[in-house]
């Protein structure tokens, strides 16, 4: 009986010892789904902030997208004489803020309004110019499908085919009889009374402010500088030319490169025959336009800029490239074609 009563005590101790820590397992168990709770409403947060952070961003890039848009002289600066509302521009006068031309489709404009007030502007396919400073449309959107900006107090407008220029009143100031070949709105402008167009066959001349030639169109390229022009036909060397029309220089050229041609040779160390290159002292290869010649160590030319390329064979001898990029020549140290070869 001692015995049992002793176990019975011993069990009555381990309960009331095992009690104590049963309970705040318990406990703990019944705290879980609070907290779990709390974790979830902390997450939600987060994830309502990161949404709301999100749509800003997007709400800020859409008025971005909507302020600065592209034309065609490059990125719309994003302030100046235009006004943006409701998804549409309009063109105003920066200091009053009177709207001048509503729903534009671009526009270009001198950041210097102050000295350059005249804004070229697109609207439903038309070109049209406007002064911000008088308020005026000077040129109404609703004859010329291309414009070009305003240089020394004239504008190109094409009609159709043909360019003329505007003055700053709107008037036709130079009559429509240049050639329109798809140019880019860098071109056509005045510099120094001198601005480069294209006659009826689209060759290439140089004009002055009253529209008279002061080169005369004959030519593939021109380039302006300030007191003369370089001037370029295809397959001819460039020219120097005066805007009274005197040839200044002739015969010049992009510049020259080094020929090179293959040749055998034994290494000295293993007695193997090897391939190499050597460079060419009598002959180079010179540059007009994108075009290729062949020029002697005196720097008399050989033959005139015809070939697209011209590579070495032998010291005397010459691949040559013809203008379809594709057919070869090959031409002696006169410039004679010797044969025709497949490349």
């Amino acid at each position: 009986m001692k015995n049992t009563g002793a176990f019975n005590e011993n069990a009555e101790e381990m309960q009331q010892q095992e009690t104590p820590d049963t309970a705040p397992v318990a406990e703990d168990t019944a705290e879980q789904p609070k907290q779990k709770r709390s974790y979830k409403w902390v997450i939600l947060f987060f994830v309502f902030v990161a949404a709301i952070s999100v749509t800003m961003l997007l709400v800020s890039k859409a008025r971005r997208d909507k302020e600065t848009y592209a034309y065609e002289y490059g990125e719309e600066p994003d302030e100046g004489p235009v006004s943006y509302s409701n998804g549409k521009s309009n063109i105003i006068n920066p200091v009053t803020k009177k709207v001048i031309v509503k729903d534009i489709d671009w526009c270009h404009y001198s950041d210097e309004t102050d000295e350059d007030p005249i804004v070229l502007f697109a609207k439903n396919g038309k070109r049209g110019f406007c002064n911000t400073v008088t308020d005026e449309v000077i040129v109404e959107p609703t004859t010329y499908t291309k414009a070009w900006i305003f240089s020394e107090g004239l504008a190109a407008v094409e009609r159709n085919g043909y360019i003329g220029f505007v003055n700053t009143s709107g008037k036709v100031a130079i009559g429509f009889r240049f050639s329109y070949r798809g140019n880019p709105l860098t071109e056509f402008v005045f510099h120094n009374g001198h601005c480069v167009v294209a006659d009826s066959s689209n060759k290439l001349g140089v004009i002055d402010l009253r529209g008279r030639w002061v080169i005369k169109p004959l030519y593939d390229n021109v380039e302006l500088a300030r007191d003369y022009a370089i001037v370029y036909k295809d397959g001819d060397f460039k020219k120097q030319i005066a805007f009274n029309g005197e040839i200044m220089q002739d015969g010049i050229i992009d510049y020259i490169n080094n020929l090179y041609y293959d040749v055998s040779y034994t290494d000295l160390q293993t007695g193997e025959q090897k391939l190499g290159q050597a460079k060419n002292n009598d002959f180079y290869e010179y540059r007009v336009g994108g075009y290729s010649g062949l020029l002697n160590g005196n720097g008399e030319v050989i033959t005139p800029p015809i070939y697209t390329d011209i590579t070495g064979i032998t010291p005397t001898l010459f691949k040559a490239q013809l203008q379809d990029w594709n057919s070869l020549v090959i031409i002696d140290q006169k410039g004679n074609v010797l044969s025709k070869v497949a490349k």
